[in-house]
């Protein structure tokens, strides 16, 4: 009975942190059987390339706490690049940063406002935004990107500490900041009772639009971060780039055990689940597979993890039904 008991525990704790099994699993395995895989230049590699999606699946993080979504963050990048790189032409870099995160922010207010105010699906406005950001950034760029000359932002975005890219440390520092605030601030534990049961919330007493509204802006900043630090790698503002940023984004959430219908995820499992993301990246390239698998690989994860978030939400639902 005591063994029985004892498996059913350990099934329950891999199941519950599925994405730190398969990083470990990964990384044994990654570091046995692939050559140059545990190198500094590999996992500075990793992390310099990961760190921009952090900053979009931290956003991300908040959006579906709320049982939203936001597929307009890729096109999102594109235009703060495209206003960074036009400010900065005119008036040097403090103006072109704030100037690009405002620009951000504002869009994200708009998705904020929209979704909060009216009855759209949060899916709809943000593809929506989507194409309106991307067509804003080619309107702005002429459909041509527009480089940037000055060094000391160029190489903000590629510089390291100790092999460890800045922008990775920036991306740790805004995680545990962000952790801190949905685990101790009254307003953090609001998002997750709006994505548990909206409707209890209102009755309870909480400000729902308002939550709402905060959530798609803050999304939206920390997406403007993300656009800062890839407009400096790329040394230009570019219209055309970051497609399918949106995707990683919300796979990094969910890998990282967070649920499409709200009210469960962590900044902790988003972090493991760009991470991981990282690692897979990095063995298959290694291994030398090709680009398009690494797609089909990445959406069986997907799949994978979703289907997985669904049974722990349906024994969840069971358990509180039989108590």
């Amino acid at each position: 009975m005591k063994t029985d008991r004892t498996s059913s525990r350990i099934l329950a704790w891999v199941a519950t942190n599925s994405a730190l099994v398969a990083m470990v699993a990964l990384f044994l395995i990654g570091s046995i059987y692939v050559k140059n895989f545990l190198t500094i230049q590999n996992f500075s590699g990793i992390f310099y390339q990961y760190a921009i999606i952090g900053f979009l699946a931290l956003g991300q993080l908040l959006v579906i706490l709320t049982a939203g979504i936001d597929l307009s963050q890729g096109s999102m990048v594109a235009f703060t690049s495209i206003v960074v790189a036009l400010l900065m032409q005119k008036f040097g870099i403090g103006i072109a940063v704030v100037g690009g995160l405002a620009a951000a922010t504002i869009l994200g207010l708009v998705n904020g406002l929209m979704v909060s105010r009216t009855r759209i699906p949060p899916f709809v406005v943000t593809l929506g935004m989507l194409g309106i950001a991307r067509g804003l950034a080619l309107v702005f760029s002429n459909a041509k990107p527009i480089s940037i000359e000055i060094e000391s932002f160029i190489d903000f975005g590629r510089s390291d500490i100790l092999g460890i890219p800045v922008s990775a440390i920036l991306l740790v520092v805004v995680a545990l900041a962000l952790m801190y605030f949905l685990r101790y601030r009254k307003t953090g534990r609001y998002i997750y009772a709006i994505g548990s049961c909206e409707e209890s919330a209102r009755l309870s007493g909480i400000e729902v639009k308002k939550i709402k509204l905060l959530v798609y802006s803050a999304s939206a900043f920390l997406t403007g971060i993300g656009a800062v630090i890839w407009t400096a790698r790329l040394n230009s503002g570019s219209p055309i780039g970051a497609n399918g940023y949106e995707m990683e984004s919300i796979a990094a959430v969910i890998v990282g055990g967070g649920n499409l219908f709200g009210g469960v995820g962590t900044v902790g499992g988003t972090m493991i689940g760009i991470l991981l993301f990282g690692m897979i990246n990095s063995v298959l390239n290694l291994v030398g597979i090709s680009p398009y698998w690494q797609g089909t690989i990445k959406g069986v994860l997907i799949l994978l993890a979703v289907a997985l978030s669904q049974i722990q939400r349906l024994r969840r639902n069971k358990g509180e039904a039989k108590s």
